[in-house]
Parts: structure tokens; sequence; C-alpha cells
């Protein structure tokens, strides 16, 4: 009990309360400089990017998987200076996490092989233009099928929807076999 009250003493409450009085306007300013950047970025990039992609020589539906994709890694970026900015606000050595995430990423990488084939078979599918938003496909692999319009095509995942209007999101590493009802070529 003794101890407590000598902490409670010691303890310099109008100094904590302005830290965090502080800590708390500089999130909040973040915050909206974040929501406001972010409809802004949406705003160019919409207007810059889908304007180029309709003077280009590929497919509506080739176009609009580009730009959805482009899209994602134009999120993944900015929630990533998001939380960078976050953590330093907060005090968290953001360089020691950098360093350290460098070296767990190896062990990650080592676990996460599935991941890393959804991403290498992704490229290859969007690369090789096996399938684009809006064809109508049959994905296969073994005994396994999912038919439908495909919605989005992702790094990760393809997602379908079927018939019975259910919404699939198939794994890139499932898809063996790409039956594409679609193309004409």
């Amino acid at each position: 009990m003794n101890i407590l009250q000598r902490y409670i003493q010691q303890f310099n409450f109008e100094e904590t309360l302005m830290v965090l009085i502080t800590k708390g306007i500089k999130l909040l300013i973040l915050l909206i400089i974040f929501l406001l950047s972010k409809k802004i970025i949406n705003f160019l990039f919409k207007h810059t990017v889908g304007r180029s992609l309709a003077w280009t020589i590929q497919t509506p539906a080739r176009q609009k998987t580009i730009e959805r994709l482009l899209h994602n890694c134009m999120n993944y970026v900015l929630y990533f200076f998001l939380v960078y900015c976050l953590l330093s606000i907060l005090g968290v050595p953001v360089s020691s996490l950098l360093a350290g995430a460098g070296i767990a990423g190896v062990a990650i990488g080592m676990g996460a092989q599935g991941f890393l084939s959804d991403v290498i078979n992704g490229f290859f599918i969007l690369f090789e233009r096996q399938l684009d938003v809006g064809d109508e496909v049959i994905l296969t692999n073994g005994p396994i099928t999912v038919s439908g319009k495909v919605v989005s095509v992702g790094i990760r995942t393809t997602q379908l929807r079927s018939d019975d209007q259910a919404l699939h999101f198939v794994p890139n590493r499932n898809i063996t076999v790409v039956s594409n009802f679609s193309r004409t070529e």
C-alpha cells in the first residue's frame, strides 16, 4: 500500500493529461488528413487512371480488372502510411519495427507459402489474361468446380458470382483449369 501511495504522489497528472490531449489531437488531425487525402486521391485516380485506360486497346473488362488492381495497390500504400504515422504519433519506434519486420518477413515467408503461391498465380492469371471482370467462367481444381461471372480478379483471390447469386472467393493457387466462355479467341 505504501508503494502505491508513493507512486501516486510522484505521478504528474497534469503532464500526463497534456500528453494524452496532445496525442489525441494529433491522431484526430491525422485521421482527418487521411480521410481527405483518400477522397482526393480516389477522385484523381478515377479521373486519371480510368480515363487513361479508356484510351488503351484493352477490352473494357480488362480495363476494369487493371483499374481495380491498381486501386487496391494504391489503398494498400495509403493504409501503410496511415499505420506508420499512427505508430509514430503513439511513440512506437517504427524504424526498429521495420528492421525487425525484415527478419520476421523471412520467417513468415517460410510459413506463408500458400499466400505466396496465391500471389504468383494471381500475377500469371492477370498477365496471361486468363480471365477478366465480367467473364463467364468455370474454375476447376481436381473434382472441385466453381462457375459464375467474374466479379473481381485480385492478386490473392478471384471472386465469382454464381447463378444462385452466391459470391465465391477462390484462392488463386486453387485455380488449375480456367474454362472461359466469354472469349472468342
